[in-house]
């Protein structure tokens, strides 16, 4: 009970409310009816266009509520990041997420078991040396508002405008994946409707990853036409997303709604089985909540600790199958001496990251500096404290009492205590009495209860700060706090944290799951791209290993699973004992429907949700 209690001091006033919410709608027993009292909120943004209203209901979980949307239209309500403007296809294309909505398609996509199903694509061929792939598109596929058919310049176009070995100014969420992938040589399009690419590194996921609809690279894959932006330029793409998808953009307002329509001919690949599909941004989980009892919405998604009680209220569950991984990861570790891309060697040690010695920092350049234990070296010192704070923290609490119970662990970033593969060795335990041993052996002693003062960014993932992800940093800091850390909980937009990362300039340690953080990601697939040189110029997760750089290197090229699956434990072991990126807990992205007007809404493997287009209505 003490540690419940510790537990929920360290949580902001908004996690409060909603512990308070849940307490009150779950209660005692197996109540089956509810009061909710929720006051409506003007819509975000300021546009004075009325928004959803919530009023005080009573629900009683046999008798869901009637839609009140408009015959043919499904309303889903989300915590909101995926509406603002950023994160495109391109650098100049606004909504990264029309994949989720129905709107954006990809060169490949998840199905319902494998990754690399053929969307765009309707064939490929390998070379036999595996330093070019050939890609053959479909035909007939048709560009929103007629803007005409999808060639091979158009895809072309995308892939290299967003490459930023091609383009300075691409800052894609994503981007530096196709830098490692084709380096600075184009992709071509030999034909109307053939491209092909030249591999800088080949990488066994350049389907199922890179170019694919759902994965780490899909936000940066999404077809657009070329001579949309020829002839109207970067600001009229800015504001009129341009795709292939069952939907278009019927009306886009920034942080507030997107508004899409069922496309007026016969699609390439499927005809939606609804007629409109809204998005709304409700960063509240208890309006959220509200609307869909009240069937202002049809769709919401749910924080993990009301899950359960949206279950037992009748809800439809509604999921692609992910679970977020939520680690924190510790940029500044830059450790690679020469660019794998150019071969140049690398300015060190005057990078500014080692101007100032972190406690989680490790200087391989200047390894003897003035504070480390003697006998001790600056990389040994950063290990012991970064393997202190992946001990300092109670899982297990928090899935409890942050998530409600739903969710599980998480160790080592990357890796899914569910696999088959997984070893139960690279465990983190709870144990604040080692986490203290080593951050003394290490050399910082709680003097009158602070041994050092860190900052902690709580990433985009799960809402970001305003989210659940918010909740679990705090939670965090505050088992830290426990071993004598002085923890600043830094919640403001990632647009502002991430130059940092693609810079290499920050130290500043993450909340994230840093691309690859998902639970159904394969254990064989290649690990750690994002923590080396080969994605300079574009993302990163903020550290550089010559170690990851070469297990990196020898999976992605490597034809053989189980070989894979064997260097991807290397992989692991050499995680869990430098903690680099230890993980906390897997968080179930889980949306709810209304099953009185929705009947079904099959999705594919994915990092949301997805293929609005599959929806039936009862």
């Amino acid at each position: 009970m003490v540690r419940n209690r510790k537990l929920l001091r360290y949580l902001g006033l908004t996690s409060v409310i909603a512990v308070i919410f849940a307490i009150a709608a779950c209660g005692s027993g197996d109540t089956v009816v509810e009061t909710v009292i929720v006051v409506a909120t003007p819509t975000p943004g300021g546009s004075g266009a009325p928004g959803p209203t919530a009023t005080a209901v009573t629900v009683d979980p046999s008798d869901l509520p009637d839609s009140k949307s408009s015959s043919g239209q499904v309303v889903l309500a989300i915590i909101g990041a995926a509406l603002d403007v950023g994160g495109g296809s391109l650098p100049d294309v606004p909504m990264g997420s029309a994949r989720f909505w129905g709107a954006g398609e990809s060169l490949f996509s998840p199905g319902d078991n494998d990754w690399d199903v053929p969307m765009l694509a309707e064939s490929w061929e390998l070379a036999s040396d595996l330093s070019s792939v050939t890609i053959v598109l479909n035909r007939g596929v048709q560009f929103h508002k007629d803007w005409g058919e999808m060639k091979a310049e158009d895809m072309a176009w995308v892939i290299n405008r967003t490459n930023p070995a091609l383009n300075a100014e691409s800052i894609a969420a994503s981007a530096a994946n196709f830098t490692a992938l084709f380096g600075d040589t184009p992709v071509e399009a030999i034909d109307e409707y053939t491209i092909r690419g030249t591999f800088n590194q080949f990488d066994v996921r350049w389907a199922s990853g890179f170019l694919n609809q759902e994965a780490s690279g899909g936000l940066t894959s999404i077809a657009t036409p070329k001579r949309a932006f020829d002839e109207n330029g970067r600001d009229w793409l800015k504001d009129n997303f341009i795709g292939t998808g069952p939907f278009q953009i019927k009306d886009f307002k920034t942080g507030v709604s997107a508004d899409f329509e069922k496309v007026p001919y016969d699609h390439w690949r499927k005809n939606a089985q609804i007629e409109e599909f809204r998005v709304i941004s409700v960063p509240e989980e208890a309006t959220r909540v509200a609307l869909l009892q009240t069937g202002e919405t049809d769709v919401a998604s749910i924080d993990p600790k009301d899950l359960a009680r949206m279950r037992r209220a009748g809800f439809m569950e509604v999921s692609a199958g992910q679970g977020q991984q939520e680690g924190v990861m510790f940029p500044g570790n830059l450790w690679e001496k020469t660019n794998a891309l150019t071969g140049e060697e690398l300015d060190f040690p005057s990078h500014g990251v080692y101007v100032r010695a972190q406690p989680w920092t490790g200087n391989p350049w200047t390894p003897d500096d003035d504070d480390n234990p003697p006998g001790m070296n600056d990389m040994e010192q950063a290990r012991l404290v970064r393997q202190a704070l992946a001990r300092a923290v109670d899982r297990d609490a928090i899935v409890e009492h942050v998530l409600g119970g739903v969710g599980e662990p998480n160790h080592v970033t990357y890796f899914s205590i569910n696999n088959a593969n997984w070893d139960s060795q690279f465990e983190y335990p709870y144990d604040p009495a080692e986490a203290n041993r080593l951050l003394d052996q290490a050399g910082y002693p709680e003097d009158g209860g602070t041994r050092f003062q860190m900052p902690l960014f709580v990433g985009p993932e799960l809402g970001g700060g305003a989210g659940p992800a918010g909740e679990i940093g705090d939670a965090i800091a505050g088992f830290w706090q426990d071993v004598g850390i002085d923890v600043q909980v830094l919640k403001y937009a990632y647009a502002v944290f991430r130059p940092g990362l693609v810079s290499r300039t920050t130290v500043v340690p993450m909340l994230t799951g840093c691309d690859d953080g998902q639970e159904s990601f394969p254990f064989d697939w290649p690990k750690g791209l994002v923590q080396t040189t080969l994605t300079r110029g574009g993302f990163s997760c903020g550290f550089e290993s010559p170690e990851i750089l070469n297990l990196y290197q020898a999976v992605s090229g490597e034809p053989d699973r189980g070989e894979r699956i064997r260097l991807n434990q290397e992989y692991l072991e050499y995680m869990h004992n430098w903690a680099l990126f230890p993980g906390y807990v897997t968080v179930p992205k889980a949306w709810y429907a209304n099953p009185k007007y929705i009947k079904e809404w099959p999705m594919n493997l994915g990092n949301s949700y997805n293929s609005p287009e599959n929806i039936v209505l009862q």
